[in-house]
C-alpha cells in the first residue's frame, strides 16, 4: 500500500547530496507485487463466491455431513457474505500480526450454515423455496435495513429486502465469527499445552536433544479441503448413491 512521505528542505538537500531516493526501487517493487496479489485474491474470492452459491443446493443437501466432517466444516468462506460499506468483511475475517507470525481467522463453512438457520437470514422466494441472505446493511440510527438473498432452488436473486432490524444481521454474524475465533485460540493453546508436556517428559527422561523443543512438537490440524474439492466430492457421492439405487 502506497504511503505519503513528508520531508523538510534540509532533509531533501541532504538526501539529494547522498543520492538517496525518497522511495527506493525495492519499495516500489513490493507495492507493485502487493497490488497484483490483492487483485488476484479478489478475483479468486469472487470465483469461489459464485461457485458456492451456484452449488448451494448441493451443499445444503449434505449439511449434516458437512457439520460432522472437520475438513468440510472448517472450509474458509469469509467471502460468502458481504455488507454495505464493507461491514461484512470486517465481521467475517481478521488478519493479525504477532511478532513475525501472521495469523488469519476466517468464517467457517459450518458457521455460515448455522447463520442461515436464523430467520433473519431467510426469506421466501417466489418459487416457494427458502432463499438465504448473502448481502446486508442498514443504519442503527434510522433502523432501516436492506438485504439481498439467493435461492438455491431456482437460482434467482432477491433484492431490496427491507423491514428487518439491521443490528440483528451484525450480531448474528459477529456471534458466529467470535465463536470461530475463540475456537481457534483454544485449539492452539491446547496443542501448545500438549507439546510442552511432551517436552517436559523428555527432560525427565534426560532427552536433551535441542530438536525436541516444544515448538518442534507442536502439531497442527489436518488442513481443511477447499470449497472446490468439497463440491466435487459431494457430487461424486451423489453419483455413487444414484448408481447403487439403480443397480
Amino acid at each position: 500500500m502506497s504511503q505519503t512521505i513528508k520531508e523538510g528542505f534540509t532533509q531533501f538537500s541532504r538526501r539529494q547530496q547522498k543520492g538517496v531516493s525518497l522511495v527506493t526501487d525495492a519499495v516500489n517493487q513490493e507495492e507493485s507485487e502487493q497490488k497484483f496479489y490483492s487483485e488476484w485474491l479478489e478475483r479468486r474470492q469472487n470465483r469461489k463466491r459464485k461457485l458456492l452459491y451456484q452449488e448451494l443446493d448441493l451443499i445444503l443437501r449434505h449439511k449434516n455431513k458437512i457439520l460432522a466432517t472437520p475438513r468440510y466444516a472448517d472450509i474458509d468462506v469469509h467471502y460468502a457474505l458481504s455488507g454495505f460499506v464493507g461491514f461484512a468483511k470486517a465481521l467475517t475475517w481478521k488478519d493479525l500480526n504477532f511478532g513475525s507470525a501472521r495469523v488469519t481467522i476466517n468464517l467457517r463453512l459450518a458457521s455460515l450454515l448455522k447463520i442461515w438457520e436464523e430467520e433473519q437470514f431467510q426469506v421466501e422466494c417466489g418459487c416457494g423455496a427458502t432463499a438465504y441472505i448473502y448481502r446486508f446493511g442498514g443504519s442503527h440510527g434510522s433502523g432501516m435495513s436492506y438485504a439481498s438473498a439467493f435461492c438455491p432452488h431456482c437460482k434467482q436473486e432477491i433484492h431490496n429486502i427491507k423491514n428487518r432490524p439491521p443490528w440483528r444481521y451484525y450480531h448474528i454474524v459477529t456471534d458466529a465469527f467470535t465463536a470461530d475465533a475463540k475456537r481457534f485460540v483454544e485449539n492452539f493453546l491446547d496443542k501448545w499445552k500438549v507439546a510442552n508436556e511432551k517436552y517436559q517428559e523428555n527432560l525427565k527422561n534426560e532427552n536433551r536433544n535441542p530438536r525436541t523443543q516444544p515448538v518442534n512438537m507442536l502439531r497442527d490440524d489436518d488442513a481443511p479441503c477447499r470449497i472446490e474439492t468439497l463440491i466435487q466430492e459431494l457430487k461424486l457421492k451423489e453419483v455413487g448413491s444414484n448408481a447403487g439405487e439403480h443397480s
